[in-house]
This record gives C-alpha cells, structure tokens and sequence, in this order.
C-alpha cells in the first residue's frame, strides 16, 4: 500500500514537471512581444474599459492610436492634461474638445406621471418596456425603474422623484447611459455653451393627448419657433427640437425657455 502511495504521488509530481516545462516552453516561444508604445499609451488611459470611444476597450484603443492614428480625444475619460500629453507623444493635434452630458427628454416626475395599472414585474425599464410600457400612460416618457443609473460605471446618475438627475461633476460623457435607455429619452450633447437648452420631452402625442397623461410636456405650440428667428427650435412629429449650433446666443436661448407655456424646454 505504501509503495502504491509513493508511486502515485512520484507519478503526480513528474506529471507536474513534464507540464510546466511545456508550459514554459509555448510561452517563450509563442509570446507576443507588446510594443512598448502601446503599452505605455494604455498605461495613460483610464483603464475602465467603458467603450465610450468606440473601441473594446483602453488596450485596443491604444492600439488603434499607436497604429492607425486614432484621435486621443475619442476618451472622454482621461483628464485634459493626459489627453494633451498622449497628442504630444503621438505627435498630433487632440483639436479643442468639451465636455458631453446627457440631456433626459423627459420632465414627468412621479406625481406627473399616470398609469393604466400597476406594474409587478421585474424592476427595470427594460423589463416594464415589454409589458405594456409598465402601465405608464405616456408610451414615450421615463418609467423611472433607474436602468440609466445602474450601467453607470462613474456613479453619475442617480433617480429623485422618479426621474433621473446627472451630476455634471462625475459624468464622463460615456454614453452608456443613453444606449441602455429602452425609450430613448437620453442623447449625448457637447456642451459648448455655458448653459444648455434643450426640449425636456420626447412624445409625439397630440396636445390633447400629452395633456391627459402627462401635463408637463411638449404641445407643439410652436411658440419657440415663432418667436426665434434665428430657427432655436423646430416643431416636426408634434414635437419641439433644439438647433444646438444657434445657442450661443444664450440671451435668446434663455427668453424661449421663458415662454414656453408648460415649461418643458430646460436649462443645463
């Protein structure tokens, strides 16, 4: 019994040698040297592999900036400091870049919104979708079941009164929070302006309609298109649209929002 002991662990232990040694040997010869460009370039990224630049992640990023050219300034990220320097490296100009916020296309917090039923399903806005938009009435609005806030790898979002708020100070402009929005009430926008103007709705209802189950949104009146010369907004499918390239006249910007009868165009 005891030789039979002996003989098994002498087995195990030359197993172990005979596979680490072929071990050792495909990993030098089969090792992909790393060009140290990348690697140093990827050292420089954040690192939390977001996609916000289009790309699987920071390594292969950096591989597309080292190789083929890729603008810096794709990582909404990295801190301006780093991005100048990765531009400095790579011996390219980043241009001038702003910071991008998400903009909510929806105004209906929890004591605006109406529903048809209560809904006891899974709680997330992916799941309420499927089931009759979770009872909500508005088919366009927020269901405010926070599926925005859960993807957000910065902590940026968080929901009050059944809406989601953005805090400006962590938000990185990822965009992670506007794909995982089953409505569509979320859009990236450059803030290149001190304050941002933008259409708080996202219903193509008819007036009447948005008056029923909501209230606080958009009735294509038109006033902010009659009253803009300069085109600020535009009315298509019953539904206001800002013209962010004409904002830099904010002083218009600011008396449109003002006019507004239910109050839904807002200021960022």
């Amino acid at each position: 019994m005891d030789n039979l002991v002996i003989a098994s662990i002498l087995s195990m232990a030359g197993l172990s040698i005979f596979f680490a040694s072929v071990l050792a040997f495909a990993d030098k010869k089969l090792k992909v040297e790393e060009d140290p460009e990348v690697d140093r370039i990827n050292h420089l990224l954040p690192g939390v592999n977001c996609g916000a630049c289009g790309f699987l992640s920071c390594h292969d990023f950096a591989e597309h900036i080292v190789n083929e050219g890729a603008d810096p300034a794709k990582c909404r990220v990295v801190d301006k400091e780093t991005r100048e320097e990765i531009c400095k490296d790579m011996g390219i100009s980043g241009g001038e870049t702003y910071s991008v916020i998400p903009l909510i296309h929806c105004a209906a917090e929890e004591k605006n919104k109406k529903f048809t039923a209560e809904y006891r399903g899974i709680k997330t806005c992916s799941a309420a979708n499927l089931v009759f938009g979770g009872g909500l009435e508005c088919q366009y609005g927020c269901m405010g079941l926070g599926d925005c806030t859960r993807v957000c790898p910065f902590g940026a979002l968080y929901m009050e009164n059944g809406l989601p708020r953005v805090d400006q100070t962590k938000c990185t402009g990822c965009g992670k929070c506007e794909k995982a929005c089953p409505r569509n009430i979320i859009s990236m926008r450059e803030k290149k302006t001190e304050e941002l103007y933008y259409v708080a709705c996202s219903s193509h209802d008819t007036a009447l309609r948005v008056r029923q189950v909501c209230g606080v949104g958009c009735i294509a009146c038109g006033i902010c298109v009659k009253l803009s010369p300069k085109e600020f907004f535009k009315v298509e499918d019953n539904l206001s649209h800002a013209d962010f390239s004409k904002q830099s006249d904010q002083k218009t910007a600011e008396m449109l929002a003002g006019k507004c009868p239910t109050k839904v165009i807002k200021k960022l």
